[in-house]
């Protein structure tokens, strides 16, 4: 009997297993934790924000563009609908009830109310709801309005599409309507109006939101910046020609006609030259046209200006309220309304 120790097995191939490397064991952790990071991101993003589902926007040959017909989003907490003629209010009742008084309201973004501000707290939503019940007969409010618009857009708007079987057509306009050109924006161009929804919410969220601020990129809105004009008093005279067009539409259409100025506050919230020179020439205006006009400026004074902009020019929702209630208090509302079409 042999005391020889016994002749290992070599191994082969089948039977050698190779340990992970604890290197490529922890890349694939840092991986799949990103990998699920950006996936948690993008939920709450997209379903908690509303981002990657931005409010779209179409060219139009007579405005410059508009708000897409149809839409309903929900973004920042705060509701926009968007109805088939592309106004930020209710579906339009065809025809137009017996005894109804229908209201259409036209401006830019302080009248559509910002994107961040929910449908319910702007200032047509409150007219609809609390009008009712102050001139006891029933009461229906358009807005068309879209963020940029000039008063030439807005002009454009109204020769285009009429004015609904309104009974009153009020233009609300701000310190720098009066010179400013008419907005030719594209739309899927100009980067807070989007043509088509992103890829990702992190996508927009990076490209409209983040890298402007880190890269010091402006986006300006032509609306609530002071317009570069070469001659300012040049540029009002052609405004206030859009205006007069207005006026003849709404007439045409069997309507009154009137405007709403809501002022622009610098940043101690005095009212800036621009504002002031602008309520002066629509002053004249209005007077020498017998439109009847509604200065904001009072009421927004009568409250610090936090508690009524949000930037100096676009109304948080106390502001809205608060250019609500001035119209409501306004006497030729009741005198518009008494005028049955």
């Amino acid at each position: 009997m042999s005391n020889a120790a016994p002749t290992p097995k070599p191994e082969g191939p089948a039977d050698h297993v190779p340990t992970p490397r604890p290197r490529r064991r922890w890349a694939l952790r840092i991986v799949g934790a990103l990998v699920l990071l950006l996936v948690i991101c993008e939920l709450v993003l997209r379903f908690a924000f509303g981002l990657g589902h931005p409010l779209l926007y179409d060219a139009d040959a007579s405005c410059g563009y508009l708000p897409r017909p149809n839409q309903h989003i929900h973004r920042f907490f705060c509701t926009n609908d968007i109805n088939a003629a592309g106004m930020r209010s209710s579906s339009i009742i065809s025809p137009k009830p017996t005894g109804e008084f229908r209201l259409m309201m036209v401006g830019d973004s302080v009248l559509y109310g910002m994107t961040h501000v929910d449908q319910s707290k702007i200032t047509t939503s409150i007219l609809a709801r609390e009008l009712p019940a102050q001139l006891h007969r029933p009461v229906e409010v358009l807005n068309a309005s879209a963020g940029g618009w000039a008063v030439e857009n807005e002009v454009g708007y109204l020769r285009s599409r009429g004015t609904f079987d309104a009974d009153a057509v009020i233009f609300v306009l701000n310190g720098y309507d009066l010179t400013q050109p008419f907005n030719d924006a594209v739309p899927g161009v100009e980067l807070t109006m989007p043509a088509r929804n992103p890829p990702l919410a992190i996508w927009e969220a990076w490209d409209r939101y983040l890298k402007p601020r880190l890269f010091h990129i402006s986006v300006v809105d032509r609306g609530a910046t002071a317009p570069s004009v070469a001659d300012s008093n040049a540029a009002a005279s052609q405004t206030l020609c859009a205006l007069d067009e207005a006026k003849q539409i709404a007439e045409a259409h069997g309507a009154k006609f009137g405007v709403v100025f809501s002022p622009v506050v610098g940043p101690d919230y005095h009212q800036l030259p621009p504002s002031t020179v602008a309520l002066q020439q629509l002053r004249q205006w209005t007077s020498k046209s017998q439109v009847p006009l509604l200065d904001l400026s009072p009421a927004d004074a009568a409250a610090s200006g936090s508690e009524v902009f949000f930037d100096g020019i676009h109304l948080n929702p106390p502001g809205q309220t608060i250019m609500a209630h001035s119209i409501e208090q306004w006497p030729l509302i009741r005198e518009f309304s008494k005028h049955d079409r």
